[in-house]
C-alpha cells in the first residue's frame, strides 16, 4: 500500500485533503485490507484521520482507493490545522475484520465520461459526469445499499481528481443478475481527465 496522490483544496469553503492510496493484492485470492488515512501538519502532528476497510481486491490486482478528510459539509469533522502531508498505513485489524471482509466488487460497464458544468461546492477547476451500468455479479441479493467511488485520470495515467460516497440510485433490492444505471454529476477535478474508474461494492 502506498500513497499515489494527493490534493489540499475546499470543500464548502473549508480545507479539505483528497487521497488515493494504491493497494496491490500479491495474494493467491481474493483479499481485503483496511486502511488509516492521516493529514499531517508541517511538525509531523495529526489533523485528520479516518480509517475505511476496501472491498475484496482480486489476486495480484491493484486498486486505487479515493478518500478524503475534513471539508465543510455537515457530515464531515474540520481539520484541526493546516495539512501539509498526506500518510497511509494498513490498518491492522481494524474493526476486528481486515483482511476477512466479504465485500465483493460488482461488475460494471458502459461507463460514459463527460466534462460537466455543475458546482462541485470545491475549488476544484473542472468538473465531471458519468453514466454507468452496474450489474450485480454476486450470488446473493444486494440489499441495504453500496458504497462508490470514482477516481479520475488524466493523459498520461495520472490521478487528477474523484469522489466517494453512497448510491442514490442502487434499488433497495438488486438480485443475483440483475443491473441499475448509476448517474454521477460534478465529479470534481484539478486538471483535465481523460478517464475515469468507477467502482461499487455493498455495504
Amino acid at each position: 500500500m502506498h500513497l499515489a496522490w494527493n490534493h489540499t483544496g475546499t470543500f464548502f469553503d473549508e480545507p479539505q485533503v483528497w487521497y488515493v492510496a494504491r493497494v496491490k493484492n500479491l495474494g493467491h485470492g481474493n483479499a481485503s485490507v483496511a486502511l488509516d488515512g492521516r493529514a499531517l501538519d508541517k511538525t509531523g502532528t495529526i489533523v485528520g484521520s479516518n480509517q475505511a476497510v476496501l472491498p475484496n481486491i482480486p489476486a495480484g490486482a491493484s486498486f486505487d482507493y479515493f478518500g478524503y478528510l475534513g471539508g465543510g459539509g455537515a457530515l464531515d469533522t474540520k481539520l484541526t490545522g493546516t495539512p501539509s502531508t498526506v500518510q497511509v498505513v494498513e490498518a491492522k485489524n481494524a474493526f476486528g475484520q481486515a483482511g476477512a471482509v466479504d465485500e465483493p466488487m460488482l461488475k460494471t460497464g458502459e461507463l460514459v465520461l463527460k466534462q460537466g458544468h455543475d458546482d462541485t461546492n470545491t475549488n476544484a477547476a473542472y468538473s465531471y459526469n458519468l453514466t454507468v451500468k452496474v450489474i450485480n455479479s454476486t450470488h446473493d441479493t444486494v440489499a441495504g445499499g453500496v458504497t462508490q467511488q470514482v477516481v479520475l485520470y488524466d493523459a498520461t495515467g495520472s490521478v487528477v481528481g474523484g469522489d466517494t460516497g453512497s448510491s442514490d440510485n442502487v434499488p433497495d433490492n438488486l438480485p443475483t443478475g440483475m443491473s441499475y444505471r448509476e448517474a454521477w454529476t460534478g465529479i470534481p477535478a484539478v486538471a483535465k481527465a481523460v478517464r475515469a474508474v468507477y467502482t461499487v461494492w455493498p455495504g
